[in-house]
């Protein structure tokens, strides 16, 4: 089993502030799950996220990739 991440730890990987990936959550944009009262996230659902975004910007720019 792979180690869920804290949205703190999310986070910090992404450069930003906490409130900002509540936010992502919140909307949907990032998967995550609750234990508890606190949230956790995938490895993979904030890889796909990642990737998401990524495909987004390179259309949104006409980039190849």
């Amino acid at each position: 089993m792979k180690k869920l991440l804290r949205l703190c730890e999310v986070a910090e990987l992404m450069a930003c502030s906490t409130r900002t990936i509540y936010r992502l959550v919140s909307s949907g944009e990032l998967l995550a799950l609750q234990v508890s009262q606190s949230w956790r996230v995938d490895p993979s659902d904030l890889q796909s996220y990642i990737d998401r975004q990524k495909q987004q910007h390179a259309e949104d720019y006409g980039f190849n990739g």
